[in-house]
């Protein structure tokens, strides 16, 4: 039922609009018009009063209409989407992690809100605490921001038994068969403080200017995370990933799962624990400066196995060795390689024609000449030896798995790395500000919570394949908003924005429906 407008032209050609009081009716399957009344012509003044006084009558039977135009209506708007969705999974996954944990209930709630503030849009705490009177229905108007650095504290308190909690709960996604993969890199600190941790070291921030923190991270071959490792900033990667296995065994209670790392972190100590540890292992090796790699391991004759278009791999089979090499050889990738070492010589010979040997012994092109007093030549059994690198690494494993297999798991080490990026660009990991070390450890365990929950949707989403952008999902998450209404006999509605189809496929992977679009609350 709607009111229209009629229009009739009169003789004298002007034009008279008239409202009438219409209804929609199906009849034999068309939809017919029926002019229940007609109310009057639409300039006539007493019509304009008569339809007040019936608009003031009907509103009291629609009250959701009446509330909306209602000059005394008082309206609140807040952020809802993102609360909705990460909500739900923290409550699924890593709050009883927490209630497990015997951690206080109102410090989880401020962790909580810390980790949603990490996905949603970081900022420091003081502002995130500011933030958290903008987010609707989380109940975060208990929290203080005294509870966000106490908070902090007991994070860092009960990494271990959270870490436990988290991959006891569920071990069913972390098989003895699994690999796990592991690196390390490095943070930095604005400040001096803590001692113990801001250490100057190698930065792969480019920022040696600044203490720096080692971070360690073991995630599954779906780049779930397991743990995380903090050791001061000058840590070697050997000895860090000696503690990680320390940590895996002794915490986590890791016994037969794969470890798969690069070959920063080999050491013969290291490979000696694994074993002892029954651990089996995949892991790269250097290819110049060893002499067991390049003279017999790359030496030997075999035939290549194709795994895929950009990977060929070989076994090769040493008499007393412990481990097993795995040959892994990328023909685009050695392509790419001819062709720059290509350019290098092109360079260095016009270099030599000229007379000038300023500046060929630094970098790349150190390796392809020789110096005789003050002469300087191209040393063609260097150049002929580098080729022999082209597209190549060597793997070492003391698995049964075929080669095929062991060259894929090398693969996935991108996952780690991946699980940097994101530690460090959407969640904002660092720069770190806090200046006590359990404040510090409080806030990258709070990061390392937030990763664990984009991992568990993304991985969600998987299962349900879907193939979007993640980043505009998590944008249009932000972009859903509620308004509470409340009227002047106290009657309240909540209105929520429409939902953008990016949105939806959340909703579905976290099992949850969407909120009615209008909703009385009281």
């Amino acid at each position: 039922m709607f009111v229209r407008e009629k229009k009739r032209r009169n003789q004298d050609g002007s034009v008279v609009t008239y409202l009438q009081l219409v209804e929609n009716k199906r009849v034999e399957g068309k939809t017919r018009q029926r002019v229940l009344c007609t109310l009057g012509r639409a300039d006539d003044p007493k019509l304009r009063a008569d339809l007040g006084r019936l608009v003031s009558t009907a509103r009291r039977y629609a009250e959701e209409e009446a509330l909306v135009v209602d000059a005394s209506t008082r309206v609140e708007t807040k952020t809802w989407g993102e609360h909705l969705v990460w909500g739900r999974l923290w409550e699924e996954t890593l709050g009883p992690v927490l209630r497990e944990a015997l951690f206080p209930e109102r410090l989880a709630k401020a962790v909580y809100l810390m980790v949603l503030g990490r996905l949603a849009s970081p900022r420091s705490k003081c502002a995130t605490h500011a933030w958290s009177g903008d987010v609707y229905g989380a109940g975060f108007e208990e929290v203080e921001l005294h509870d966000l650095y106490r908070a902090l504290d007991v994070l860092s308190e009960r990494k271990e038994v959270l870490e436990q909690g988290w991959f006891e709960r569920h071990r069913d996604l972390f098989t003895d068969t699994d690999l796990l993969y592991f690196d390390t890199t490095s943070t930095y600190f604005e400040g001096e403080h803590p001692e113990d941790l801001a250490q100057f070291g190698y930065s792969r921030d480019k920022r040696g200017d600044r203490r720096q923190l080692a971070l360690g991270v073991a995630v599954t071959r779906d780049g779930l995370p397991v743990a995380h490792l903090l050791l001061p900033g000058n840590t070697a990667d050997p000895a860090a990933f000696r503690e990680a296995l320390l940590y895996l065994q002794r915490v986590l209670g890791v016994r037969r799962a794969v470890v798969c790392c690069d070959r920063g972190m080999v050491s013969e100590g290291n490979l000696e624990a694994m074993r002892e540890a029954g651990l089996p292992y995949i892991v790269a090796t250097r290819l110049r400066g060893s002499k067991l790699v390049t003279e017999e391991v790359l030496a030997r004759a075999g035939r290549y196995q194709a795994v895929a278009d950009n990977l060929r791999v070989k076994e090769v089979k040493l008499e007393d060795a412990q481990d097993r090499y795995i040959v892994c050889l990328n023909p685009l990738r050695a392509e790419e390689d001819r062709r720059n070492r290509e350019g290098i010589l092109a360079h260095l010979e016009e270099k030599l024609a000229h007379g000038t040997a300023k500046g060929l012994l630094r970098g790349a092109a150190r390796r392809y000449v020789r110096v005789t007093g003050e002469r300087v030549t191209l040393d063609r059994a260097k150049i002929a030896h580098d080729a022999r690198y082209d597209g190549k690494w060597v793997l070492r494993t003391n698995t049964d798995l075929p080669s095929r297999d062991v060259a894929l798991a090398y693969k996935g080490l991108w996952q780690v790395e991946e699980a940097f990026r994101v530690l460090k660009t959407p969640l904002e990991l660092r720069p770190i500000y806090h200046w006590t070390e359990g404040r510090i450890r409080g806030h990258v365990m709070v990061c390392f919570l937030a990763f664990v929950l984009r991992q568990l949707l993304r991985a969600r989403l998987d299962k349900l394949g879907w193939e979007g952008s993640f980043t505009e999902l998590l944008a249009s998450l932000g972009r859903v908003r509620v308004s509470v209404l409340r009227g002047k006999c106290g009657q309240t509605f909540r209105l929520r924005d429409e939902i953008p189809a990016w949105a939806m496929p959340a909703f579905h992977a976290v099992g949850m429906r969407a909120p009615r679009r209008l909703e009385r609350l009281d």
